[in-house]
């Protein structure tokens, strides 16, 4: 049995699932934009740098990334690959974790519902599992506070999946307020390549893709450090917690490792910017099962 368990965002890791790497070319992105037009990806296109990596140096940092895990006493499960899928990557978009319960993501994307196949063999082993049953939600957009869950109305959400997770919540028996965020333009395809929490109520922020008063919801309960435009287009937003003081970021991230510093935070750079060229980064790569207080025994891959 997989004990779910999610208090906040930044608690220590223990338990979390990562993608396999597999290689794509041009045709596969191109043949599954023909197959499966998509308004939505057509504004993300037009907001974001997408290139395919040198495989080979892309490989190498999402193994780091995994060992990097392990090396910090979290257990990692990789999920297996699924046929017609070219890129399973980012498996924290098709399901997330809040308190005692996983959470199944429901994509408006048909490649995306068909990456969703890989959790099936986990299911079973899960402790507590819900659906969300109408509208559109996707994990990068669910942000797990110490009270609050910050839901990001992006290309990949709305508000009818926000109001089908309220009602999830309640079948959850979850007693969690969801707080929408909206940004200020489209073409933003999570929250969390725009905010992330790093550190106990220290957020990482790109302020001008939120509404003001967007950010001022998150501003009442974290201090923020600013991303410049560079910053966040090259996706350094996106980072994951080891633990509340202890935080994977992008290597480049020079300003965010200093505020890090300062706030007595570890910084724990990893180069992945062949990774990121197929727009993504550690918190996209990273399906986060359990987390905790306390420090956990030396971690294992399955």
């Amino acid at each position: 049995m997989i004990q779910i368990g999610n208090p906040s965002d930044i608690a220590e890791l223990r338990e979390v699932i990562v993608g396999p790497y597999k290689t794509f070319n041009w045709w596969n992105l191109i043949w599954g934009s023909l197959r499966y037009p998509d308004l939505a990806s057509l504004r993300y296109m037009e907001n974001n740098t997408v290139r395919v990596p040198d495989h080979s140096i892309a490989r190498r940092q999402h193994e780091q990334l995994v060992q990097t895990l392990v090396d910090s006493g979290v257990k990692v499960h990789t999920l297996p690959s699924v046929p017609d899928v070219d890129i399973q990557l980012y498996p924290r978009d098709i399901a997330f974790a809040v308190d005692d319960t996983l959470i199944l993501s429901r994509s408006r994307d048909p490649i995306r519902q068909k990456e969703q196949r890989a959790l099936e063999r986990y299911l079973p082993q899960f402790s507590k599992v819900e659906g969300i049953e109408s509208g559109h939600i996707e994990g990068g957009d669910v942000m797990v506070t110490d009270d609050v869950v910050f839901v990001g109305l992006s290309e990949a959400t709305n508000l009818q999946g926000i109001s089908a997770l309220r009602s999830c919540f309640a079948r959850a028996g979850i007693d969690r307020e969801i707080v929408p965020i909206e940004f200020s333009g489209r073409g933003v395809v999570h929250l969390d390549t725009k905010f992330t929490m790093v550190g106990p109520k220290l957020g990482y922020i790109h302020s001008s893709s939120l509404t003001p008063y967007s950010r001022s919801l998150i501003a009442e309960r974290f201090e923020l450090i600013e991303a410049d435009d560079a910053e966040a287009r090259a996706l350094m937003v996106n980072t994951v917690a080891l633990a509340p003081d202890r935080i994977i970021i992008d290597s480049r991230a020079r300003r965010l490792a200093e505020g890090l510093r300062a706030h007595h935070v570890e910084p724990v750079p990893l180069d992945f910017s062949e990774v990121t060229k197929f727009p993504g980064g550690f918190r996209c790569a990273t399906l986060p099962l359990r987390r905790g207080a306390g420090r956990s025994a030396p971690g294992e891959q399955q």
